[in-house]
């Protein structure tokens, strides 16, 4: 198609040549045998004058045969010796001829609608007038150049050239200059839609020009009377002879006499000649009513059978699109209520995640029982959080994370039970290994970091997700009235006596990255009574708001917090989220926001809460190849103290039933390798003792059913209802 277009186009241009071509061609042939001689004789003297180096005659004689094609209609023509021309008169530094021939060339280029050249012509006439300072030649320049604009449709330039032009012909009076002004003013204000301005160059114009009309025929009376008197003057002469005024006289007469006479004879025919052709006009007047009648006759009926045509084709349209519509909004229908479910299940699995995500942070009882003076303010941007919370104690130590995982919303919230679950896993690790001495706040970052990076594979390629996560961590032994503080990003603010003491993080974070095998700093820091704490992630700083619409900035809550730091923590509390919506206004909440403050009471008698289920002498195996249902489902069962043990598939359970001994089973459904009906059935044929307990997210018909059917002993939908859930754990554990 490209192809194509360019052929045409270089098509068109040969054709257009040709064109000119001819047109000079026959022009150059329109003139006169007498004529093109002249052209020739003058085109020798050219010659002649060249060749003495006469430039000065030269460039006369190309201005005459230029000259002469002009005025015998070949513009074209001419165009090429008044070229030549102005090249020597350039040379010779004659720049009256130059702007004189640069005119030329702007009016035959405007004739032939070639306005871009015409301009550029125009403009250096107008150059030179400048440099002469010639008032008069200026004005006309300019009207030239906005003339050509105006062609052009430049007409606010335009209007600008003929305010100059205007000024310039009303210093040296010129009427002549001003009307033109005036004249092209009004037609480009008109063409701008400016009636107002258009109309009132208009009413100028025309009474400039009927001034100048009124001068004209003032001048022109003056002239008839000088002609008279002149007139008058030889008559007297010829009365100074009597027989000559006689002869005058008698002479005049008969020449009277016969225009009479010719002028009756004249008016006879004249008289015959408008009967005649009045006749024909009636009859042609005639001849056109009826011709005119006809064809109004026949243009209705056309124009009604149009109309008709037009309506019918327009009713079957729009019947047509009717029906299309009809069905577009059954479909529509029908995709909504598919959406509409789709929502609906979309919700509930968000809804189940957050579920899920409060029931591994700590319960408010447990913080209560921990901590003396505290609060936490803890606000979702979304459904599900990226920021989480955790706590725990092993006897006299308390351990308390801050963190921000990647993101918001369900991916920050699965990022968030990862490090729960490591936190949870790592700390015990220790204690249990080693000694509840050993637990260390960077050891603990340096672990988690290792978890985090293994059970997300990175490898550090560009195109892999840069998951992971920013947290403070700090480990309060309240028997040394010590706290150890590691942070990534995330920094610790310690207040005492109205100072504040800023405890900065790490700037790497816990994820892969190229500070990997550097290990996190730990800040030791010896405790005093009533020490305020406070861990925060970057939520409540990074919130926009304000007159200036700029983030509300770690330097000011830094500072919020000194000024409230004396207030009981709740009220504290209350303050940070009053001044969260004051800052925030209109605008939508940019990220999740964690700020835990506590103060430091020293060592306090802990209440250890009766635990309900304790079965640590119980093993439970978790059939689960999705490693966030793992996570909650360990993270729920931890306070039992039962064993649990983790298989991926339905293969890998029936091979450890095989030769292990399981209490219970929690069996996922839609596993690989084995799914959850055929591992049941398998395990039941060997170990029917053991119960099993189906749990699945996917809700297949009769779903229940055949689990029942394949041998469990009990079913589980998601989301998991967790009183429910242990209520059906105990009535197999006891």
């Amino acid at each position: 198609m490209r192809k194509i277009i360019k052929y045409l186009i270089v098509f068109s241009v040969i054709l257009l040549i040709s064109f000119f071509s001819f047109l000079c061609n026959s022009q150059i042939q329109q003139l006169n045998s007498e004529t093109q001689n002249l052209i020739h004789g003058y085109l020798l003297q050219v010659e002649k004058y060249e060749k003495e180096n006469n430039k000065i005659e030269a460039a006369n004689y190309l201005n005459k045969v230029a000259y002469i094609y002009l005025q015998n209609g070949s513009g074209i023509k001419s165009i090429d010796y008044f070229k030549k021309s102005l090249s020597i008169n350039e040379e010779l530094g004659n720049k009256n001829a130059v702007i004189t021939i640069n005119n030329n060339l702007g009016f035959i280029y405007s004739e032939y609608g070639d306005y871009h050249s015409a301009h550029n012509y125009f403009n250096k006439s107008l150059s030179l007038c400048r440099e002469q300072n010639k008032k008069w030649d200026i004005a006309s320049g300019i009207i030239n150049v906005s003339q050509v604009l105006s062609e052009l449709k430049d007409y606010e330039k335009s209007n600008e050239g003929l305010e100059e032009a205007l000024n310039l012909g009303k210093e040296i009076n010129n009427f002549q200059i001003i009307k033109n002004c005036y004249e092209l003013l009004y037609k480009n204000y008109e063409k701008l839609g400016n009636s107002k301005k258009s109309l009132e160059y208009f009413d100028l114009y025309v009474s400039l020009q009927k001034h100048l009309q009124k001068k004209e025929l003032e001048s022109l009376e003056t002239r008839t009377k000088e002609a008279e008197a002149k007139a008058f003057a030889k008559e007297l002469q010829l009365m100074d002879t009597k027989d000559t005024l006689n002869e005058v006289v008698r002479i005049n007469r008969e020449m009277q006499l016969k225009n009479q006479l010719l002028n009756k004879e004249k008016a006879l025919k004249d008289l015959a000649l408008k009967e005649e052709k009045a006749r024909r006009g009636v009859l042609e007047a005639r001849v056109r009513a009826r011709r005119i009648v006809l064809f109004t006759v026949v243009s209705a009926l056309l124009l009604m059978t149009l109309i008709l045509a037009l309506i019918y084709v327009q009713f079957n349209q729009k019947k047509k699109a009717n029906e299309l519509l009809h069905d577009q909004n059954i479909e529509i229908e029908k995709q909504r209520d598919i959406a509409n479910i789709q929502k609906q299940k979309i919700t509930d699995s968000i809804q189940y995640a957050q579920r899920i995500q409060n029931a591994i942070l700590p319960p408010r009882e447990l913080l209560d029982n921990l901590l003396h003076d505290y609060f936490v303010l803890y606000r979702p941007k979304d459904i599900v959080s990226g920021d989480f919370y955790w706590i725990t104690q092993k006897e006299n130590i308390l351990v308390l994370t801050a963190a921000d995982c990647t993101g918001h919303g369900v991916p920050g919230g699965f990022m968030s039970m990862l490090g729960v679950a490591f936190l949870n896993e790592i700390v015990n690790k220790i204690v249990i290994n080693k000694h509840i001495s050993s637990l260390q706040a960077d050891n603990i970052l340096n672990e988690l970091r290792v978890n985090i990076i293994r059970s997300l594979h990175q490898t550090g390629r560009r195109d892999e997700p840069k998951d992971g996560m920013d947290i403070a961590l700090c480990i309060i032994d309240f028997d040394e009235n010590k706290l150890q503080f590691a942070g990534a990003r995330n920094p610790l603010v310690l207040i005492r006596n109205g100072e504040l003491i800023h405890y900065k993080a790490d700037r790497m974070t816990v994820s892969y990255s190229h500070k990997m095998n550097q290990p996190f700093t730990k800040h030791e820091i010896k405790l005093e009574i009533n020490d305020a704490i406070y861990l925060f992630t970057d939520g409540y700083c990074d919130q926009f708001g304000g007159d200036e619409d700029l983030k509300f900035g770690s330097n000011n809550l830094k500072e919020l917090l000194l000024s409230i730091s004396q207030k009981p923590m709740r009220e504290q509390r209350e303050i940070l989220i009053s001044n969260h919506e004051e800052w925030k206004g209109a605008r939508n909440q940019l990220d999740d926001i964690l700020v835990i403050g506590f103060k430091y009471a020293g060592k306090r008698k802990v209440l250890v809460k009766e635990q309900k289920y304790n079965w640590e002498d119980k093993n439970i195996l978790i059939a689960e190849d999705t490693d966030i249902n793992y996570y909650f489902l360990a993270e729920v069962l931890k306070s039992t103290n039962a064993r649990l043990i983790r298989v991926n598939n339905g293969k890998e359970a029936v091979e450890y039933c095989q030769s292990n001994n399981v209490d219970l089973i929690l069996m996922d459904i839609n596993m690989p390798r084995m799914n959850g009906f055929e591992a049941t059935r398998s395990i039941k044929e060997h170990k029917n003792d053991i119960p099993i307990i189906v749990q699945t997210a996917v809700g297949f018909e009769n779903e229940e059913e055949l689990s029942l059917e394949s041998g469990a002993d009990d079913y589980i939908s998601k989301p998991i209802d967790l009183k429910s859930f242990m209520n059906k754990l105990e009535k197999f554990l006891g």
